[in-house]
């Protein structure tokens, strides 16, 4: 029998960490969202894209209260962020 860690136990915890990284980044992600939905609300431009200056539909927002960008923006940043 081995002691310690196998290759199998190895890649599962190598697995685990980056699956927690990944939930990491994603809430900070969201954190800073917040953030500057919450400091766009304060300085009057909430509900305006953040990028091409439009107003954001009241659909999205209703959905993402947190969103600084249009529809069209928002997948561009994706895009260009991946």
């Amino acid at each position: 029998m081995s002691k310690g860690f196998g290759e199998s136990d190895f890649a599962q915890v190598q697995t685990e960490l980056a699956n927690t990284q990944t939930i990491r980044q994603v809430l900070d992600q969201d954190r800073e969202q917040a953030e500057r939905a919450r400091d766009r609300k304060a300085h009057g431009s909430y509900g305006i894209c953040e990028d091409c200056g439009r107003k954001i539909r009241d659909e999205r927002l209703a959905a993402l209260p947190d969103a600084t960008r249009c529809m069209g923006c928002q997948s561009a940043w994706e895009q260009g962020n991946r």
